[in-house]
């Protein structure tokens, strides 16, 4: 399910579910007369059904019904399967759902997917679970699912019996990266991680979440029909294996799957390992010198001996090909900028190129790259599924909540029809923000251009500001900002009459792979200035005083909010900092040393922070952390916590709170019992949104009153 990656990038924790109008509404307001009745006629209509209750949180005197926002368009997380002919879903709310909807197997087969009609297929309440992905498993009429237990992302494989509706939970490891299936859907390939616990011994599968790095990784396959497993290769601190879905050769001999050099998330590889061999390695099939973040092997190959994949060898993430034959590599598509999903379809390919400022979707050659026919997106565009002639395409943007548009290549060039999407005036309600792109100059020099580097950003003003102005808050986004995508946390503020600034600081995705790592060994330096220069921005835009712009973010966003309200202006020698009125940090990391010996993500400390085992690399993980420099803590911080996160452990927040609340400093912390790294449920996020606006409320009374 889309949504549900096991990425430490996702988008910021602080986005927590799915939509709503800025002032109470009915939530399905009706477009048209009910049917039967005389739009002309002077006879009373019939009273509508009453809708549900709304769900309120306040700031001042603004009342903000956030059902519509967090229910309105209820349903997400879309998991399509076209080979089977089914639709995977979420229906949010108080609890959520698990939905099945036929969508058929032929392109046209529904012009529309009516998602109420879709049979809710287990009682599970997912709201108190991850779930990362679903596989339609027709022969055994089941669903694989890579899930966890109690939101503590100690993911494993579970099934779903479509016909009983048990969950039954089949792996139990510390945690599983990936899983693949063999083209006869016999054997599911699949990727565990054991890590060691805090004694140092190696961890007992069944014990709970390692609690120290390094970790060991197999291949095993497993045999659906008997449950019979096999351990194929180990990886070595010489090559490390990661996330990915294995995929299989088409006779099924053959599997591919990513590993690091060293644990090195910048030289990531695709690995092949042969099952014919007695003496099974994992082997690179990309060249181990080329730096590249993340290759993906696309699902299906073009025919018995051409893999596809994307990678950004080059600066950008590009189509490339693999032949099993010749064991060479070529790249198919030079696009300047990223390709961010690509679905093979016989011997064409449907991809997606974009940025945050706009999306081309592209339909290729599969053997050339050759563009057969292209078309333009405003939004953040995805290609979701592909099978047979059939593609999915997602767009969403500021103000698209969610369109789903199918394609049929049975047809020349790219001629979309959409089969998801809201009613307009139900999508109207939800966007409440005014959404403008920016670009703002920050404090060096762009090497490409030779001139001041600037930052894209999204400036979201309220469509309905507050009148008083010593109401008026403005807050930008620490990390995870810029995307060209609809938010739910932007559009509840907007709501309140308040503004928000989303940046692409350095380190952000979708501008290459240079703009990307410009923060590798920098975690909580540059960043952070760039965090600056966007406050001064703001000041000037806006004509605000510091004491009423703030930052926030979750996960690297709370860590970097946490960062920039105790930055040491020394940092980097660039002798800055910013006097930010507020801030509001979800489930961020205080001390990188910490958070490394804890995290399930250690490999990503190491690229962005340094290596702990070198004493140099760890004195600068200290001088970074937050904790370390909490005594400078001055402007009010509110920090929030899901009590059973495991991606950023929970003891990240208490350590920072005890700290800062023993010198007497302004922060205030709430933690969420039995949430993990994201805040799940309709009334756990209501209570979430009220404690933001109470805190918020606060700093602008402080701010009135400081003059």
């Amino acid at each position: 399910m889309a949504p549900m990656r096991p990425l430490w990038w996702t988008s910021a924790a602080w986005v927590l579910a799915a939509c709503a109008p800025p002032h109470a509404a009915t939530p399905y307001p009706d477009a048209e007369p009910p049917e039967g009745v005389d739009p002309a006629s002077t006879e009373p209509r019939p009273e509508p059904a009453p809708g549900p209750e709304p769900v309120t949180a306040r700031y001042f005197d603004r009342e903000i019904d956030l059902r519509p926002f967090l229910a309105g368009f209820p349903f997400g997380d879309f998991e399509p399967s076209l080979r089977t002919g089914k639709l995977f879903y979420v229906e949010r709310g108080e609890r959520y759902t698990l939905r099945m909807l036929d969508i058929g197997t032929e392109a046209g087969a529904t012009e529309r997917f009516e998602l109420a009609a879709g049979t809710a297929i287990s009682d599970v309440d997912w709201s108190k679970r991850s779930l990362w992905s679903v596989h339609h498993h027709a022969p055994t009429q089941a669903l694989w699912l890579h899930a966890d237990a109690s939101n503590d992302e100690q993911m494993n494989l579970w099934t779903l019996d479509l016909q009983s509706g048990a969950l039954t939970q089949v792996t139990q490891h510390d945690y599983v990266y990936g899983l693949g299936f063999s083209p006869d859907e016999s054997i599911v390939a699949y990727l565990p991680r054991q890590g060691r616990k805090a004694g140092g011994a190696a961890g007992d599968a069944h014990e709970g979440p390692p609690k120290k790095a390094p970790y060991e990784t197999c291949l095993v396959l497993r045999t659906i029909a008997t449950g019979a497993e096999q351990q194929v290769v180990c990886d070595s601190p010489d090559l490390t294996f990661s996330w990915s879905e294995p995929r299989f050769s088409p006779d099924g001999q053959e599997i591919y799957f990513n590993a690091q050099v060293q644990g090195d998330r910048n030289r990531a590889q695709l690995v092949r390992v042969d099952l014919r061999s007695r003496k099974r390695v994992a082997r690179p099939i990309t060249s181990t010198k080329a730096r590249r973040n993340a290759p993906r092997a696309l699902d299906g190959w073009v025919d018995d001996d051409l893999l596809l994949y994307i990678a950004n060898d080059d600066g950008f993430a590009n189509l490339y090909a693999y032949s099993r034959s010749t064991q060479r590599t070529k790249q198919l598509t030079r696009y300047t900028e990223d390709v961010t999903s690509a679905e093979l379809l016989g011997d064409e390919v449907v991809a997606v190129h974009r940025t945050p400022a706009g999306s081309t979707l592209v339909r290729l050659d599969a053997r050339t790259g050759n563009e057969t026919a292209v078309l333009a997106l405003p939004g953040t565009a995805d290609v979701t599924a592909g099978h047979g002639r059939r593609a999915l395409v997602t767009q969403r943007s500021p103000d698209i909540v969610h369109e789903t548009h199918e394609l049929d290549l049975a047809t020349a060039g790219l001629l979309p029809h959409e089969v998801i999407g809201l009613d307009p005036q139900l999508e109207r309600g939800l966007v409440a923000c005014r959404a403008t792109a920016v670009r703002i100059p920050t404090f060096d020099q762009d090497p490409a251009t030779g001139t001041t580097r600037q930052l894209h950003a999204f400036l979201l003003e309220p469509r309905d500001p507050v009148p008083e102005p010593e109401q008026r808050l403005a807050m930008i986004t620490a990390f995870y900002g810029g995307e060209n995508r609809y938010s739910t946390f932007d559009q509840i503020m907007c709501a309140a009459g308040l503004t928000v600034i989303s940046p692409a600081v350095r380190g952000s995705t979708g501008f290459g792979k240079a703009f990307y790592s410009l923060n590798d060994k920098d975690l909580g330096g540059d960043e952070i200035v760039d965090l600056f220069m966007v406050a001064r921005w703001i000041e000037q835009r806006l004509d605000l005083p510091s004491s009423r712009i703030g930052v926030y973010g979750g996960s690297h966003g709370g860590y970097a909010t946490m960062r920039a309200l105790t930055f040491p202006s020394r940092t980097n020698g660039r002798n800055d900092f910013y006097p930010f009125g507020f801030g509001m940090a979800h489930a961020g990391f205080s001390d990188i040393k910490t958070f490394y010996d804890a995290t399930n993500i250690p490999d990503w400390v190491v690229l962005e922070s340094g290596d702990p085992s070198k004493p140099a690399e760890l004195e600068k993980m200290r001088d970074r952390s937050p904790l370390t420099h909490a005594e400078r803590l001055r402007a009010p911080l509110l920090v929030t916590h899901g009590s059973q996160d495991w991606r950023v452990p929970v003891q990240e927040s208490r350590q920072f709170v005890d700290k800062t609340k023993q010198a007497g400093l302004p922060v205030q912390y709430v933690e969420f019992e039995g949430q993990g790294h994201h805040i799940e449920g309709l009334d756990l996020q209501a209570m979430a949104y009220q404690v933001r606006f109470d805190f918020l409320r606060a700093v602008a009374e402080a701010a009135t009153e400081g003059g």
